[in-house]
């Protein structure tokens, strides 16, 4: 196995474990953080309802203290004028009054550890958006790398597979050099061909031209005229 199959066996494993975890990452932490923005404006309305009673409650305490401080002044404008009985039942309003402060206190108290309690959860989804927001965009940006080396892999792995390729071109070669020798062999014997041609003509005159020499030498003899090499030494 080649290193280019390697790498693209050890990057395309890589990718897969990512992408196998999720249907689609992206999306998931989008609907997430989608969730938590409704849960998030749900819980920021419920402080505001909170930090409303919690303004209610303070403002009850402080009138039943009110009251029961102004029971009390009642009460010793009585026993400065010697009305006991009257000082009594005014002491008994301050009582009362400071009864349901203590109850309202109670309860502010009650409501001030719940708003704390709803406050700080308010901060942590806060801190958990952000901390989403912040891996949605590396989770993004290498699930967008993990697409993208798929691809090129499987891109590679198709242009590494060329044997079906070579193989084609292979016998394209052999068969345009078959062609060629083909060509060649018709064409030398073409040109062998002509070549016989020729020379059979040049044989054929050559041969008529002896035969007639022999014929005219053989008809002087008979005549008994000289030969035609012995007229010409004369000259």
């Amino acid at each position: 196995m080649g290193i280019i199959q390697r790498l693209f066996n050890l990057f395309r494993s890589n990718a897969n474990d990512l992408l196998d975890k999720a249907e689609d990452p992206e999306k998931m932490l989008q609907q997430m953080l989608a969730d938590l923005e409704v849960q998030k404006r749900k819980a920021k309305q419920q402080m505001t309802e909170a930090l409303a009673l919690q303004k209610g409650l303070e403002r009850d305490t402080e009138k039943e203290h009110k009251e029961a401080d102004k029971w009390e002044k009642k009460a010793i404008l009585a026993v400065q004028n010697e009305k006991d009985d009257l000082a009594k039942e005014a002491l008994t309003r301050k009582k009362e009054y400071l009864r349901r402060a203590t109850d309202f206190e109670k309860q502010l108290e009650m409501h001030r550890n719940n708003a704390e309690a709803l406050r700080n959860s308010y901060q942590t989804m806060e801190d958990k958006i952000d901390e989403i927001k912040r891996k949605k965009g590396i989770l993004s940006a290498k699930q967008k790398q993990a697409e993208a080396q798929e691809k090129i892999y499987q891109t590679m792995e198709g242009l590494g597979d060329t044997s079906g390729t070579m193989e084609t071109i292979e016998r394209m070669e052999e068969k345009v050099e078959n062609m060629q020798a083909r060509a060649e062999a018709y064409q030398e014997i073409s040109l062998e061909s002509d070549k016989d041609s020729l020379e059979s003509k040049f044989e054929e005159l050559e041969h008529d031209s002896t035969d007639l020499d022999v014929e005219l030498l053989e008809l002087k003899k008979r005549s008994a005229l000289p030969a035609p090499e012995e007229e010409t030494d004369k000259k």
